[in-house]
């Protein structure tokens, strides 16, 4: 019996060992869920949304659903859909759960379902809300912990150690099982020298053993009851999927006294140490009269690269407002300015990166709509504005095709403020974005501050989801600029924001400088650091 089991884990060692890539894999799987779904009712039906990244599908094949029916017996049909919205808002496209797992099962499981089985669903389109409806005539306690979408191809779906990271030679898991008189025997295949020996019931690979063992068995596929369930890539110690801190005050302001890479890579750590997947980056497209800020671009950048994090790019013309001494011109094409920028300086750009053509656009003038400095409007009317950023994010998209980066890179982001986006403080105004505006860009981003003005971001994002039920928000700034006491800001307006509609917060700004300032210029933390910290990297202790 001995001599048996050694002679076939030698056989599957020599295999697993044969078995090693040669290439490097990203972690690239994308949990939907920042928080777990509880489905609880005496009876009737219960539903749970969130709303995701309009391009979340593109490249992935697969779903994986971590959940538990707590003995639940599931009806078919849309009485247990797991839904995809594709167009946003309009149809289903759904499985029905009780046909994948254990039905009834009391005890977690986990289940990988290929989205091609989501009837009508096109992977290449955006898509709007993922949610589930469960139905039942009588008590039910669902638990839906997990749900990542993945390639079984290029991703591996575990915890990374750091976001975009990538993992060498790494192989997925193989389980072969060997049936023999004592229980028999799973062996977990993997990159290191001595196999993982573990009892399991549920079979994946069969070899049979005979008196005379075969130096090549044959792997007998059987199906498997429970898949094994493979840790959440995104913890839920975050309290969003898009978790940034601006950095303008040290690049925007200072192009013209530009810092040194020890303190660049001393502030990017910082806000590593803060928590943060995303830093943005506020530079000028061109170059000032007192300074390179391209090459400080990449400075920065390239210490952001190095701490494996996403940027945010919120570049700017010098024209568009009006800044370091350059007049604010209007004839300019300010589109092909930014894809000739995009298109010159590649390096800048990574996958997954977001980019917003012109932050805060509205602040150029909207003719009869917004404040124009120097009595110049960048737009002559509302519909000028829609267009423009609909023709600013083709334009970024087709720059970005060209330097291999279509699809690639998430666009648009503006960051528009109550009045322009819903009408806020105006009870006759309901803002002026289109929808077919608001649909192209798949979410909708606020630069919002309601301190200064006596309110409170609880209540403003409740009439932003009035105004656009069901639709992805992202605070694309936030800070305690007001002072007076910060600490309470920061829990009262980042708790606010901790809603499934909201996706994304880029807290403004890291510092040094001014009441929201989190670091001193020694990078010693001021109060409101370690609260923002919380929602960033520990929200499962708020």
């Amino acid at each position: 019996m001995t001599a048996r089991i050694l002679l076939v884990l030698a056989i599957l060692f020599i295999i697993g060992f044969s078995l090693i890539p040669r290439t490097a894999y990203a972690l690239l799987g994308s949990e939907l869920l920042p928080n777990p779904w509880i489905l609880k009712a005496s009876q009737n039906a219960q539903e749970r949304y969130q709303l995701i990244d309009p391009n979340a599908l593109k490249g992935k094949t697969a779903l994986r659903l971590r959940y538990n029916l707590h003995g639940t017996c599931l009806l078919g049909g849309d009485a247990s859909a797991l839904i995809i919205d594709q167009p946003f808002g309009k149809s289903w496209r759904y499985v029905s759960v009780s046909n994948y797992g254990r039905n009834c099962l009391d005890g977690e499981q986990t289940v990988d379902i290929p989205l091609s089985n989501f009837q009508g669903l096109d992977l290449s389109k955006p898509v709007g809300t993922f949610h589930i409806r469960i139905w039942y005539n009588k008590p039910y306690n669902i638990e839906i912990k997990s749900s990542v979408v993945y390639n079984p191809q290029t991703d591996i779906v575990q915890e990374p150690s750091g976001f975009g990271r990538l993992l060498d030679k790494i192989v997925q898991p193989k389980t072969i099982t060997i049936n023999s008189p004592s229980p028999s025997i799973a062996v977990i295949l993997t990159k290191f020298i001595s196999p993982t020996l573990i009892i399991r019931p549920s079979p994946v690979f069969t070899v049979t053993l005979t008196p005379t063992p075969s130096l090549t068995p044959t792997p007998v596929a059987v199906p498997s009851l429970i898949t094994p369930t493979l840790p959440r890539l995104i913890s839920n110690r975050a309290s969003w999927s898009i978790q940034s801190v601006s950095s303008m005050k040290e690049t925007k302001d200072r192009i013209c006294n530009q810092r040194n890479s020890d303190f660049i890579k001393g502030w990017v750590n910082q806000a590593v140490e803060l928590g943060v997947n995303f830093i943005s980056i506020e530079t000028p497209y061109e170059n000032p009269n007192c300074g390179n800020a391209i090459k400080y671009t990449a400075d920065w950048i390239g210490a952001i690269r190095d701490r494996s994090l996403k940027v945010w790019h919120r570049h700017m013309p010098l024209g568009f407002e009006g800044i370091y001494g350059v007049s604010k011109n209007k004839s300019i094409d300010y589109l092909r300015l930014m894809s000739d920028y995009i298109k010159t300086n590649k390096s800048l750009f990574a996958e997954g990166d977001i980019f917003t053509p012109i932050p805060e656009p509205q602040n150029g003038g909207i003719a009869g709509v917004t404040y124009c400095a120097q009595s110049i409007c960048q737009f002559q009317s509302a519909a000028q504005f829609n267009q423009w950023l609909r023709d600013a994010m083709d334009s970024a998209e087709a720059a970005f095709g060209e330097i291999g980066l279509g699809g690639k890179i998430k666009i648009g982001y503006f960051g528009f403020d109550g009045f322009v986006a819903w009408g806020d403080n105006n009870p006759d105004w309901h803002g002026i974005l289109e929808d077919k505006t608001v649909l192209k860009m798949g979410n909708i981003t606020i630069d919002h501050y309601p301190e200064i003005v006596g309110d409170t971001m609880a209540n403003d994002l409740n009439e932003l989801e009035t105004r656009y039920p069901n639709f992805p928000i992202i605070i694309g700034e936030w800070g305690t600029i007001s002072g007076g006491n910060v600490v309470a800001q920061v829990l009262s307006s980042m708790q606010a924001a901790r809603r499934p509609s909201v996706v994304g917060f880029n807290y403004w700004h890291l510092g040094p400088g001014g009441n929201e300032a989190l670091i001193t210029e020694q990078f010693t933390h001021n109060l409101q650091y370690d609260q923002v910290q919380k929602f960033y990297k520990y929200a499962n202790s708020l």
